[in-house]
């Protein structure tokens, strides 16, 4: 190969990994949503959203907030709605064994994984 044809090649894989890096930089984010599904491998700090049913649900013996038990597939999540953030408003329209739609940000409490819900609009019931 001669001198100029190996500069050639050079360059032409110097631009495709500039067109891949940008790709995987601009692109890859799908819709830009940082939205992801609740696991068992969830973080704390991490936007969530998932369904299932509810299987119970109560009130703190201070303060008013919302706990909410959710059967999500995998298992059962803790969901806390802060009494500021709707907790009357989502216990007037939820009841146990309905199926609802939570997006919520991961938090640990006592060591368990939960999601804290933001807003009444945060708890959605599905049909």
């Amino acid at each position: 190969m001669e001198k100029e044809e190996k500069i050639v090649v050079i360059l032409l894989c110097m631009a495709l990994l500039s067109l891949t890096i940008a790709y995987a930089t601009f692109y890859s984010g799908g819709d830009g949503s940082s939205m992801g599904e609740f696991s068992s491998f969830s973080l704390p700090g991490e936007d969530v959203q998932f369904e299932g049913d509810v299987l119970s649900k109560s009130f703190t013996y201070t303060g008013g907030h919302l706990l909410m038990d959710i059967d999500y597939g995998s298992g059962v999540v803790k969901v806390f709605v802060p009494s500021n953030n709707g907790a009357n408003e989502i216990d007037s329209h939820i009841n146990e064994n309905d199926h609802v739609l939570i997006t919520g940000t991961v938090d640990e409490y006592e060591g368990e994984l939960e999601v804290v819900v933001q807003s009444s609009g945060d708890v959605n019931l599905l049909k």
